[in-house]
């Protein structure tokens, strides 16, 4: 399940708190985008919109998603584990280590045309360890649809994902809600991991410095071990007397909780 939690309009990014994450326009770039952006309503979609090269990613979203196996290594040992939590708990630290490789500032990827591929692989320099392929394929152009085949068949895996982003402006923010979800087959163990993504968001479109956090909930399970576990990506700062006693900013956080059933581990 998604989450789309966000803060009021006035909620403005405070420039330095994460500089890797933000960044500031000059004066005619920003001058750009503001004429642009007072042209839309607050819930249009984005999809149709052209928007500006200087906040483009030199690189198609398709691309863009192969940097979910840039630390593929977390799966390697898949299928040579026999605990089914620690096969749960590997695939966890691949999922959350693939959130890291961003370009910096605030980019967006281009949108892929209709029947637009791209393929990759990753070698380990191992035999033993096989070779991990990426191939992505735009299906659909209205509404966009971007579907991802990984595998590995030396080690027994594959994955498949199908996404269907939906771009929302918001006011001073913009949202791209991940919809769809990924599913890990794990071939020696019988497993499937089914996968949600979590949502983008560009805070301080008109006020502000400009940042790009992730936000939402997401889930992982697993149906034939009865595990899973359920993660929140928090982006907000919690203001309260609480938590300005215990940490001032709390920003960019991720919580979860791993179950077998309903019992909390």
């Amino acid at each position: 399940a998604m989450s789309s939690q966000e803060p009021a309009a006035g909620e403005d990014v405070v420039a330095g708190e994460e500089p890797e994450y933000e960044e500031k326009l000059d004066e005619q770039p920003r001058s750009i985008l503001l004429g642009m952006m007072r042209q839309l309503k607050v819930g249009m979609d984005l999809s149709r919109i052209t928007l500006p090269a200087f906040i483009l990613e030199p690189r198609s979203f398709l691309e863009k998603c192969s940097d979910f196996m840039v630390h593929g290594q977390y799966l390697l040992r898949l299928s040579d584990t026999s605990d089914p939590l620690e096969r749960m708990m590997a695939v966890l630290e691949w999922y959350m280590s693939s959130w890291h490789m961003k370009p910096p500032g605030v980019k967006k990827p281009y949108n892929p045309i209709l029947g637009e591929v791209f393929h990759c692989k990753w070698e380990y320099g191992n035999p033993d360890l096989g070779t991990t392929y990426y191939v992505a394929e735009q299906v659909s152009h209205h509404p966009p649809i971007s579907s991802f085949y990984f595998v590995n068949r030396k080690k027994n895996w594959y994955m498949t994902v199908s996404l269907r982003p939906k771009s929302k402006f918001l006011g001073n923010s913009a949202a791209s809600i991940m919809e769809g979800e990924g599913y890990f087959h794990l071939l020696s163990h019988g497993e499937v991991y089914k996968i949600t993504f979590p949502a983008y968001y560009v805070r301080g479109i008109l006020i502000g410095v400009m940042r790009m956090e992730i936000s939402g909930d997401v889930s992982i399970s697993c149906e034939r071990t009865g595990l899973s576990a359920e993660l929140s990506f928090k982006n907000r700062k919690i203001i309260s007397i609480i938590s300005l006693c215990l940490s001032p900013q709390l920003l960019n956080r991720c919580a979860g909780v791993i179950f077998r059933g309903r019992i909390t581990l």
